[in-house]
């Protein structure tokens, strides 16, 4: 067989292999999803009265400790469970974020870019602690009942 040969049958092997190689590649690399930043568990460690709320200080206490998750599939609001939930997020500006909350981004530590709201909608429709939360990444983040902010920290 002339080298000419041996070349072209030794090409046509290694493209298959890297071939197979690529294909599994994409496949794979397509397959792993990131969770999204707001994913996973999250406690109440602070609660803050800014502006006009339904708690006084001392109601604000109750809500320390407790803990929501959010997950693809299920999210789980204090002791209430969301088995279809629906996360609709959108960025706002400290002007978005002053207009829909009546206060400065940093009156709650938050700079004026890259605020994010997350809305979660349950199939039952109520209303409770978790089902807004308010945050930039890596940074702070908030859950909002009746005019309360709550601080999260997420858990690892």
């Amino acid at each position: 067989m002339s080298i000419v040969g041996h070349v072209k049958r030794f090409w046509r092997f290694h493209s298959l292999i890297i071939g197979a190689f690529g294909i599994c590649a994409l496949t794979l690399g397509c397959a792993v999803q990131e969770p999204a930043y707001y994913e996973g568990t999250w406690v109440v460690t602070k609660a803050y009265n800014v502006g006009i709320s339904a708690h006084s200080s001392a109601e604000s206490e109750q809500f320390l400790g407790r803990s929501v998750t959010y997950e693809q599939n299920t999210a789980k609001l204090d002791q209430a469970l969301c088995e279809s939930p629906v996360y609709t997020a959108e960025k706002m500006t400290g002007e978005d974020f002053h207009a829909a909350f009546g206060l400065a981004p940093s009156s709650l530590d938050f700079s004026d870019d890259k605020i994010i709201q997350v809305n979660l909608t349950c199939s039952d429709n109520r209303a409770v602690i978790g089902s807004t939360l308010i945050f930039q990444e890596n940074s702070h983040a908030y859950t909002l009942v009746d005019g309360t902010f709550l601080k999260l920290e997420k858990t690892l």
